[in-house]
């Protein structure tokens, strides 16, 4: 039976650009590397295999070369350019945010002329783990915001 007491996570932000754009943005190596530094790390390998059952994942390194951070996963549900819900797996080399298994859910929405990323991510037991997490989320849309008008 599914605790009632599990805590979710809910982010989004408005982007002026397509949801097609905004789809690669989010999916594609070349641009996720440019735009995603979780907690300053460089990523550095993405697998990203945009199928149900397919695999997710993510290697980042700290600016210095070390304390690797993995992200993994496996998608559980993919409706086009719109919805992608997989698994979000933390493995950090020291455990700032607690290594966690997560459900995540991604919706692109398309927005007037522009276009809205919505993010759940669910599993936490307690909003003082949940709040990195948050941080982390605000940050990185920012982060991702700012690099797409950077293309415009």
């Amino acid at each position: 039976m599914e605790s009632s007491t599990a805590i979710r996570l809910y982010v989004q932000k408005d982007f002026g650009v397509t949801r097609d754009r905004l789809f690669d943005a989010w999916t594609k190596e070349e641009e996720l590397k440019k735009w995603w530094h979780p907690m300053g790390n460089q990523l550095e390998k993405v697998v990203n295999e945009i199928k149900e059952g397919g695999k997710v994942q993510y290697e980042f390194t700290s600016p210095e070369g070390g304390r690797l951070i993995t992200i993994e996963g496996e998608y559980k549900e993919v409706k086009g350019k719109e919805r992608l819900v997989y698994t979000w797996n933390w493995n950090l080399a020291d455990d700032a945010i607690r290594n966690a298994t997560f459900l995540l859910t991604v919706e692109l929405l398309e927005q007037g002329e522009g276009s809205r990323l919505q993010v759940t991510q669910e599993n936490f037991t307690d909003d003082e783990s949940m709040q990195p997490h948050r941080e982390g989320w605000e940050k990185g849309l920012e982060e991702l915001r700012n690099y797409l008008e950077q293309q415009q």
